[in-house]
């Protein structure tokens, strides 16, 4: 009995365990599935629309793919920005934060505009250049073997072809063949590339009527650049991408094969903290310690940045703060109290007309359409002038009619006869009275020897000024009168 007890708890144990391991496998495989890279197929059919451009041209897609949202932004302000010239955006973007390769794609409208506008395309792109440069790179020269075997890929009017043996694979080089010039060609995958030979289609990007056709291909109108845009190119023996330390000063005119090899040429890196957007599984599961603590990193900054934001004063609130007068308990809310404010002579206005007080999250614009409103209402009109003048009218004339009136008066009072008059210019021409008045302005000393003869000699003066005085103002009025 004991032995069928056993045998009987072991088949239920082994039971119960079934069902945990299999949920274990499900599991095992469901992380399998998610850390599963690209495979051949979605890689080339994501390729195929890139792989036969210049190697330059080719370097910055590979670059900008790993910044989107740089991508993006370059894009609408290139729409809204196309009368510019390359020159000029080059110019313009000199003080940009974008990443170099994608200020080196602006002069490409239609081709930004398409990289914007696909974004799983772009991010497809993207993962697979952070996960395995090399991987990317190799795929690159297989359908380029198959473009050049099929006669699609030779050298002619816009591009310069050559080919280089490397143990057991060939390497294919795309150069422009005139260095300041680049044409960007758009094809049909399925017909340059041969018979495609993956059940997955590839991407087709579709091009202007305008373009010129060449041997399977469209090419755009010409770009000519600077060369700030030969900056970056591959080292398809290390299979990596390389770009130069410094900016390029002068066009490269030798073969391609020998451009990399140069000590101005590094490894290029991406920059995690400029990518501001997440990573998808793929790059994180690919590479966790640097992608997946990078994306922590950011989410933390950005938290930290928006708590800042949310809990740090204002100057207003930190002025008030001086202000404030009583604080309850910590459970109980803060109570403030602020001065009463003076009002504007605007917003007295605005009280009598029976407007209300004025908002204090009003915008500009509405606070100087308030204040002009309020300048207009005491600024003068022709009508308040008018009607103002004409009320001042009356007491103005009456005003102005007394006025000569008392003037009459006094000069008939202080009138004198004509014979006088004329004996006082006789007098005034004679140098008599000027001896006089200068001994009247500055008497001499005398000696006092009583007060009679001091009282007397005063009043003499006194009688002496006031005729002067006189004979003065008489003169005045009769060369006014003339």
């Amino acid at each position: 009995m004991k032995n069928i007890a056993l045998t009987v708890i072991v088949a239920l144990s082994s039971a119960t365990a079934l069902p945990a391991m299999a949920q274990s496998n499900t599991n095992l495989t469901q992380a399998t599935a998610s850390t599963e890279q690209y495979s051949d197929a979605q890689l080339d059919s994501i390729l195929a629309p890139i792989a036969l451009y210049p190697d330059t041209l080719l370097t910055h897609i590979l670059i900008a793919s790993t910044y989107p949202l740089d991508v993006v932004a370059a894009d609408r302000w290139r729409q809204s920005n196309k009368h510019l010239t390359p020159e000029q955006v080059e110019n313009v973007l000199t003080s940009v934060s974008w990443d170099p390769s994608v200020k080196a794609l602006a002069p490409f409208t239609e081709l930004l505009n398409t990289m914007a506008n696909d974004l799983d395309w772009l991010q497809q792109l993207g993962d697979n250049v952070l996960i395995d440069q090399g991987r990317v790179l190799d795929r690159v020269q297989v359908l380029r073997q198959h473009a050049h075997n099929t006669g699609n890929l030779v050298t002619n009017d816009y591009i310069e072809v050559e080919t280089e043996r490397e143990n057991t694979r060939e390497i294919i080089y795309i150069e422009p063949r005139q260095r300041e010039v680049v044409y960007v060609p758009y094809y049909d995958p399925h017909a340059v590339y041969g018979h495609w030979w993956h059940a997955t289609s590839p991407v087709h990007w579709r091009h202007h009527v305008s373009y010129h056709h060449h041997s399977n291909v469209f090419w755009s109108p010409s770009i000519r650049l600077s060369t700030f845009f030969f900056f970056g190119s591959v080292h398809w023996h290390n299979r990596h991408v390389v770009i130069h330390r410094e900016p390029v000063r002068r066009y490269y005119h030798g073969s391609p094969r020998k451009r990399v090899i140069n000590r101005e040429y590094r490894r290029w890196e991406h920059n995690t903290t400029h990518r501001r957007a997440r990573y998808s599984n793929h790059v994180v599961h690919s590479a966790p310690s640097r992608y997946e603590k990078a994306g922590q990193r950011r989410e933390q900054y950005v938290s930290n940045k928006q708590f800042r934001t949310m809990n740090s004063p204002s100057r207003q609130g930190e002025k008030q703060a001086g202000k404030l007068a009583t604080r309850t308990v910590d459970k109980f809310p803060s109570t403030r109290t602020t001065e009463p404010k003076t009002v504007t002579p605007i917003r007295e206005s605005r009280i009598k007309n029976g407007q209300g007080t004025v908002n204090r999250k009003q915008s500009i614009e509405h606070a100087l359409k308030r204040n002009q409103a309020a300048a207009k209402i005491n600024k003068p009109t022709k009508e308040n002038t008018l009607t103002k003048l004409r009320k001042d009218k009356p007491v103005r004339v009456a005003s102005d009619a007394k006025a000569p009136k008392r003037i009459e008066q006094n000069t008939r009072e202080s009138r004198l006869p004509k014979q006088y008059t004329n004996k006082e210019r006789v007098v005034r021409a004679s140098p008599q009275p000027r001896s006089v008045a200068k001994e009247s302005s500055k008497p001499r000393r005398i000696e006092r020897t009583s007060n009679a003869y001091t009282r007397s000699s005063k009043q003499t003066g006194n009688s002496q000024k006031q005729v002067m005085r006189g004979e003065r103002s008489v003169a005045k009025r009769n060369y006014e009168k003339r």
